[in-house]
């Protein structure tokens, strides 16, 4: 079933959205479960308690998006604009054992995940420039192929995850924990570099 509208309190299973229009618009209270939103415009949207539980968003412009006490559980981001959201602002502590948030083909620039525990985390072919993923636990999280250029790291757990094929990815060993973190020969030179060590072939 095809939706043409997203309103205030809203309780809704299974629906499609395409080409709606939220840009700059507040929503409060909505429910969402199992529903499938393309090619919409959430850009500057206030989400504000709403829930979206096993979602999809797909080609959708969702930049400066706010999500003040908003849930996620099960949600896939595909070919999404994503550029500048404070990731933080969410309610992540009331779903601990939620299933991770997926992005693939997105672009994160300018995003907030500091502090925020996503293990398991999905962030696959994207553009994550200028991230903050600073005080956060991504244990096991695939962030195979995307580009970090400027992302920051510090204190971050990433044991197990997977940088396989990711571009400018400089994080400091030294302050991060990365045991069990895949990475590709080119990239872990990058990772000695940050420590000041100069290689020669």
């Amino acid at each position: 079933m095809v939706s043409e509208r997203i309103v205030d309190n809203m309780d809704v299973f299974a629906e499609k959205f395409e080409g709606i229009d939220l840009h700059g618009k507040k929503i409060t209270k909505a429910e969402f479960d199992d529903c499938t939103f393309v090619s919409c415009d959430f850009s500057e949207t206030f989400f504000s308690s709403c829930k979206f539980t096993e979602c999809r968003f797909e080609n959708c412009n969702m930049s400066v998006m706010k999500l003040t006490n908003t849930k996620m559980s099960d949600v896939e981001f595909v070919s999404c604009k994503m550029i500048g959201i404070d990731w933080t602002m969410g309610d992540w502590k009331s779903l601990h054992n939620a299933d991770p948030i997926r992005f693939r083909e997105c672009i994160l620039n300018d995003s907030n995940f500091f502090g925020l525990n996503l293990d398991g985390l999905v962030m696959q072919g994207c553009k994550a420039k200028e991230v903050d993923f600073r005080n956060g636990s991504f244990k096991k999280a695939n962030f195979s192929g995307s580009d970090f250029k400027g992302a920051l790291f510090g204190n971050t757990h990433l044991e197990s995850a997977n940088f396989t094929d990711t571009s400018n990815t400089m994080i400091d060993i030294r302050s991060n924990s990365l045991k069990g973190a895949i990475f590709n020969r080119y990239e872990a030179l990058f990772l000695l570099e940050s420590m000041g060590i100069v290689l020669v072939d």
